[in-house]
């Protein structure tokens, strides 16, 4: 080919390219992101086949950029990043430093769908660094959205919030209205999980305001779907679903994938809740279909695998909903997703606890606890202590089916366990004990005598005295107790309480002869209340003791038993009358649930405040 041909044929492919450009530029504007792929496709095969110069830079990285966002509309995000990792190796060999800056950011945003945060996080950084070099607040504002969104889903909620804050600010001030709507939608998102609704709410409600005066209406389903979240956190179902549906069908119209992916996520979840597990299990199909069809583990497919969890424990396929809760949580581990990882922790639990897998219940509760506790102290989650009381609950119905156990053995035990309980949370209570202190106590008081499940019963119900043998096998039950427990580790520090409640502060207790100081406080405590109730509770070999010759005995008789301190504060409490109805009384079925309830009164309490 001459040098004046290839001028003038180079010229006419120029401008064929642009003509594919613009086509693909047209298709996405019509939401056919199908039809914009192939001309683009088309436009790059053309390009290397017919061995084209580059003509511009712009030209090119117009092509890569166009099809990485018709990819990543279509949820083809590892394709979609591939586009942008070519788009920026040729913004390096073209040195074209301000460029990347973008391409940054772009990469950074589809990372997070993937779920790769520690990746994300680290172009996002840079995109964020590249926008303050330049002073580009536009891109500023973007970096900040999408920094809020990594801490987000990392649980880092504070700082999730911060950085809403300031790109709203600034947004506020460039007059730039549609970044301006989304950090608000985002920020929203942050409210949400906090359990502020209301500040959820007016959010939405801000961010829709401007995507509908815009005519953002794929922004404004985004919008419609928060609001349908926030509705369903306050139990709104019929509301929450006429948000959902409207804004699905709004994401089907304009093809938005990653949204018809939330929406099928959202209503699985509102079915679930209502009770309708044929609608949920329908659109969670869908919701699972789509992200293994897309090869994506993140976040969503952590929650559609604990979704399809509940789904099949609803069932009573145990198996089914153990291996989905398994595989979510795999997810949330690898991605470091410890909110996600609560929530599944807990439904496991939950599951055991259904199969009467006590111990695993235990386990995985601990976990679900430690968690949410964790979100608690560091200012991150309001509504995390409502989700720590239901997982409270969870324990006490583990106790008691433990209880129950006890209970058949020998009936006598379930009640002493519940007045000692009672009596150890007043006595803890009138020493100022600190809350976390009192729980641990009470839940040791409740699971004290534990280990008399692996007493034999013609030791444990014999009516006469014990042979030295005999008693010598009773002693074993705190170390049977501590068998029974063994690889759990409770929210609680109950192990010590178990072992040692049985220690005398003079050293002649058993099994480890502890004395004075190096007794446990909690075991301390629960000595004297369990002391007292043996004393004035019926037993076979004889009548109950009074209050007054309870303590009579326990002060003349059994003096070196006890904390002289731990002793004194008891017998007032027993002298103000405010234990008179535990003494020897028949505990209701769900006495260990009233227990509890007074242990959590200064713990919300506080919260309220």
């Amino acid at each position: 080919m001459s040098e004046a041909n290839y001028d003038i044929s180079s010229h006419k492919w120029a401008e064929t390219l642009h003509e594919f450009l613009e086509l693909a530029g047209k298709a996405v504007r019509d939401f056919n992101y199908e039809r914009a792929l192939s001309y683009l496709t088309t436009m790059e095969e053309v390009w290397e086949q017919k061995g084209l110069p580059t003509y511009s830079p712009e030209l090119r990285c117009d092509l890569y950029n166009e099809k990485g966002k018709v990819l990543a509309r279509l949820g083809r995000i590892p394709e979609a990043i591939a586009e942008y990792q070519k788009l920026l190796t040729f913004c390096q060999e073209q040195n074209l430093s301000d460029r990347k800056v973008e391409i940054f950011l772009e990469i950074g945003q589809l990372l997070i769908k993937t779920g790769e945060m520690d990746s994300a996080l680290g172009y996002v950084h840079r995109a964020l660094s590249g926008y303050r070099r330049q002073k580009n607040p536009m891109g500023l504002c973007r970096s900040l959205r999408n920094l809020g969104v990594i801490y987000f889903e990392l649980g880092e909620f504070d700082d999730a919030e911060a950085a809403c804050e300031e790109a709203i600010e600034i947004a506020q001030g460039e007059g730039l209205g549609l970044l301006y709507a989304d950090i608000y939608n985002n920020l929203g998102t942050v409210k949400n999980v906090r359990g502020d609704w209301k500040g959820a709410l007016e959010c939405y409600i801000r961010a829709q305001a401007v995507y509908d005066k815009e005519g953002e209406i794929r922004k404004s389903a985004y919008a419609l779907n928060n609001i349908g979240i926030t509705l369903l956190e306050q139990d709104r179902s019929d509301n929450a679903r006429e948000y959902f549906l409207s804004a699905l069908k709004t994401a089907a119209a304009v093809k938005d994938e990653s949204l018809c992916l939330i929406l099928n996520i959202n209503l699985t979840d509102l079915w679930t809740r209502t009770g309708d597990y044929a609608e949920a299990e329908k659109y969670n199909r869908s919701a699972l279909t789509y992200l293994e069809t897309n090869n994506l583990r993140n976040s969503q497919l952590a929650e559609a695998r604990k979704q399809a969890g509940k789904i099949a424990c609803s069932r009573g396929n145990h198996a089914a909903a153990l291996g989905h809760f398994d595989e979510a949580l795999k997810i949330s581990r690898n991605l470091g997703l410890q909110y996600i990882e609560a929530e599944i922790m807990f439904e496991r639990g939950n599951l055991y606890l259904m199969t009467e897998a006590h111990m695993e219940a235990l386990a995985s509760l601990e976990s679900a606890y430690r968690l949410y506790n964790q979100f608690k102290a560091a200012g991150r989650l309001k509504k995390t202590e409502g989700l720590i009381g239901s997982v409270e609950e969870l324990y006490l119905k583990v106790f008691e089916a433990m209880a129950d156990k006890v209970d058949r053995k020998d009936p006598y035990t379930k009640g002493h366990s519940d007045r000692v309980a009672n009596l150890s949370l007043c006595l803890a209570q009138n020493l100022g004990l600190p809350d976390p202190v009192i729980k641990t106590i009470v839940a040791g008081a409740l699971l004290h005598d534990l280990g008399k499940l692996d007493i034999p019963d013609e030791i444990l119900n014999k009516k006469g005295r014990l042979t030295k043998e005999e008693f010598d096998e009773v002693k074993n039950h705190p170390d049977y107790g501590v068998r029974l427990l063994a690889g759990i580790n409770l929210p609680w520090e109950v192990i010590p309480l178990i072992r040692h409640h049985h220690e005398h502060y003079d050293g002649t207790g058993y099994p480890s002869g502890l004395s004075g100081e190096l007794i446990p406080t909690g075991a301390r405590v629960v000595c004297v209340a369990d002391v007292f109730d043996a004393l004035t509770s019926e037993r076979p070999y004889r009548d109950a003791f009074s209050a007054e010759k309870a303590i009579q005995v326990m002060c003349e008789e059994m003096a070196g038993t006890f904390d002289p301190a731990i002793l004194d504060n008891f017998i007032a409490l027993i002298k103000s009358g405010r234990v008179d109805d535990i003494v020897n009384r028949h505990t209701d079925r769900d006495e260990m649930y009233k227990i509890w309830a007074q242990c959590r009164v200064k713990t919300e309490e506080a919260v309220a405040s």
